[in-house]
């Protein structure tokens, strides 16, 4: 309905637009001009949206009205308002807080991590840092691409116009990125190592969105570009992202009544950052002093130990690979985590012994080591779980026919784990701390 303070002298002609960016006349129907006739104040039209089947995203329709007489003035004009898509895609992987493992796969190349295999201690790292900060491979994007990379790489797998909020766990729309000094009821991009704490920050170009195609050349000497590192760059809550600020994990520990889910994801991030970067490192305590370290590294690893990776974080992985062109090790193969800071530095890694990959039965068996509880993704058919101690004794034996996830409940020590199923076996060693 539109209308007029007083009654118009003569008939009242108003054209009327709604289309506003990906929302065009192909969304409605309905006359868009109308007539206040002489001597009368309003007029109403109908406008009809149209819901198809496409999955275009939440829309703003934007109401305006033009050519207007001189001797008008519209007092409401460009009035906007959301349309909501129903036709949003849900992921066949579960969310964080509801998480799965096993149904998205690592879309690494073959023999991505090859030349990391026989190495341990400094060497480790440093084969490591070779793939993932590669010169001539790696790209770094802008920090306002990173924006369009955490639509992609962060989307709620329940509704595909939303993006998963890192700590408050939930799903907010894409169309409420901040874009003002107000930021209730917006999300942004969270550093989870804090730009203060790394030493990086913007330039000018970082203000530019020119796509995944355009990209800077980068090596692990490029610490500025640690300002955009889409593997450690999360979508969070406005005002969560300023009650975060810059604090250590273990200072800050997430939004009272959430889950916690975020903590294995965000420790996995700042290990990252340690190995791709130089000048980065994660220590015990909280550096208040030290640009460049980042802590605490007893509560990074209780986090990465008691969160595994589930499918949202590995097809986040795969997302941003696409977008950069190097991977987070620690989502792919969370034991090295233990390999470099944990209970198994010093130690040669091999993939082929890692308990990321049980190739036989194509399963996936983490953490590795474990405070407790043990996750085994991959069970397409009915499995039996056999646990032995050092000595041989079978301490538990168990059934599943789907991924499974449970408490050891054994005292600390080493451990034979061997799955069966339908004529075929694994073993892997165990280490519960």
């Amino acid at each position: 309905t539109l209308t007029t303070e007083q009654p118009t002298t003569s008939d009242l002609v108003l054209n009327l637009s709604l289309n506003n960016g990906t929302f065009n006349a192909s969304d409605y129907s309905g006359n868009l001009t109308v007539t206040i006739p002489s001597g009368q104040s309003s007029v109403t039209t109908t406008i009809t949206l149209v819901n198809d089947n496409d999955d275009e995203g939440d829309e703003v329709m934007k109401i305006s009205m033009s050519g207007l007489p001189p001797e008008y003035l519209a007092l409401n004009n460009h009035l906007k308002i959301r349309v909501v898509d129903d036709d949003f895609q849900v992921a066949p992987f579960g969310t964080p807080i509801n998480p799965t493992y096993g149904i998205v796969q690592s879309t690494q190349p073959d023999g991505y991590y090859d030349s990391m295999d026989g190495l341990s201690g400094d060497a480790l790292k440093q084969a490591m840092q070779n793939i993932i900060a590669e010169e001539g491979v790696v790209r770094a994007q802008t920090y306002t691409d990173i924006i369009d990379i955490l639509k992609e790489a962060d989307q709620n797998p329940a509704n595909s116009n939303q993006v998963w909020l890192v700590y408050l766990e939930k799903g907010r729309a894409k169309l409420d990125f901040q874009t003002t000094s107000n930021n209730i009821g917006t999300w942004n991009r969270e550093h989870t190592f804090p730009r203060s704490r790394g030493g990086y920050n913007s330039i000018d170009a970082d203000n530019i969105a020119d796509g995944r195609d355009v990209y800077w050349n980068t090596n692990a000497d490029s610490l500025r570009h640690g300002n955009s590192e889409a593997h450690m760059l999360r979508a969070v809550d406005g005002p969560e992202n300023s009650s975060r600020n810059n604090l250590f994990y273990g200072q800050y520990n997430g939004p009272a009544g959430t889950l916690g889910k975020f903590k294995g994801d965000v420790a996995r991030s700042v290990f990252f950052m340690a190995v791709r970067y130089n000048g980065l490192s994660i220590v015990n305590g909280y550096p208040e002093e030290t640009v460049g370290e980042f802590g605490d590294l007893q509560t990074l690893l209780d986090w990465t130990r008691n969160d595994p990776p589930d499918d949202f974080e590995m097809n986040r992985n795969n997302v941003v690979y696409t977008w950069q062109y190097n991977r987070n090790p620690f989502i792919d193969h969370p034991e090295l985590i233990e390999y470099l800071w944990g209970n198994m530095v010093g130690q040669v890694w091999n993939q082929n012994l890692s308990v990321a990959d049980a190739n036989a039965l194509h399963l996936k068996i983490y953490p590795n080591p474990t405070a407790n509880r043990i996750y085994i993704a991959g069970i397409k058919e009915l499995t039996t779980i056999e646990i032995y101690s050092a000595e041989g004794r079978l301490v538990s034996k168990r059934q599943a026919n789907t991924d499974v996830n449970f408490n050891l409940d054994v005292s600390s020590g080493i451990y034979v784990m061997k799955l069966s199923s339908n004529g075929k076996s694994v073993i892997k060693k165990m280490i519960v701390e």
